[in-house]
């Protein structure tokens, strides 16, 4: 059921003033850019017909960080059941959020970001890419139906993990 036509032109403006972190959402969760559109198309269609059933008296946000990463965490689970993964990274820095990627510096931290999230299970993926957003251990608990003191936990453990891959080995012989 769709929602009213009185509520296109709200979520129209919603969803263009939350653009940002829905790309940022298809990014981490999608490897090409044909992926990431398809992703977008989808998440889109997702919450449009969701819309009717959103409680206004939360945060849109919310809403709509839950109903992406739900998304996109279905769509990983079809790519890898279809074969459709591929084993190197995409395009390059093509695709990334950046306002400008002939900074070569974004690019290669953005694709070792990437690098760094494809290791992450789809549930710790999204946990990153919230706090990532700035988003409270509250919210992100909101977001994924989770408690906030569970997301401390993952987020320290998911800290130490990172800072581990990243660490360089002479580090690792004065520990």
């Amino acid at each position: 059921m769709d929602p009213p036509p009185s509520d296109h032109e709200h979520f129209l403006s919603l969803l263009e003033s939350h653009q940002r972190p829905l790309v940022k959402v298809c990014w981490a969760y999608g490897r090409t850019s044909h992926d990431r559109d398809d992703l977008l198309q989808e998440i889109v269609g997702r919450l449009w017909v969701a819309f009717g059933k959103y409680d206004r008296s939360r945060r849109f946000s919310t809403w709509m960080f839950r109903v992406a990463l739900n998304v996109a965490i279905d769509f990983r689970r079809r790519q890898r059941r279809w074969g459709r993964e591929i084993a190197s990274l995409d395009e390059g820095g093509a695709g990334v959020p950046v306002a400008a990627t002939e900074d070569a510096t974004k690019v290669q931290q953005l694709r070792e970001l990437r690098e760094l999230l494809e290791q992450q299970s789809d549930a710790d993926r999204a946990i990153l890419l919230l706090y990532l957003e700035s988003h409270s251990y509250r919210e992100i608990g909101e977001v994924l139906g989770i408690s906030e003191s569970n997301v401390g936990t993952r987020m320290n453990r998911l800290k130490k993990s990172l800072r581990q891959s990243v660490q360089d080995p002479s580090e690792e012989e004065r520990e």
